[in-house]
């Protein structure tokens, strides 16, 4: 069972995510807030993380360390966002994001590269 959280502050987004991502064998949960997030990791181990807002990275605050601070495996972070923007790119995966996928993606493609 692959256990996945979500994280976005769109009702809309997440709901749409949390839909692709349940399918058989796939355990999925969601938050609304980055305090919601941080708790529920430290609650809870998860084999994927994924994120639609990457303004949780920008403000400096060890967001990837909060999310693993409390897990004796590596969960893999999946930022999703619209921005191509290449210095966001490079601040995302030097702060320890595993993947960064860009919107807008096709459901197939987001459920291959955040469940296999």
């Amino acid at each position: 069972m692959v256990k996945i959280l979500v994280y976005s502050p769109s009702f809309r987004m997440r709901a749409m995510i949390v839909g692709i991502l349940t399918t058989p064998g796939v355990e999925v949960e969601s938050v609304t807030s980055r305090q919601a997030l941080f708790k529920r990791c430290s609650e809870k181990l998860f084999d994927r993380v994924v994120i639609d807002d990457v303004r949780l990275f920008m403000d400096g605050e060890g967001s990837v360390a909060k999310i693993r601070r409390h897990f004796t495996s590596r969960p893999k972070i999946v930022v999703l966002s619209a921005s191509v923007d290449e210095q966001t790119v490079l601040s995302l995966l030097e702060c320890g994001v595993d993947q960064y996928l860009l919107l807008p993606l096709s459901a197939e493609r987001l459920r291959r590269k955040v469940c296999r």
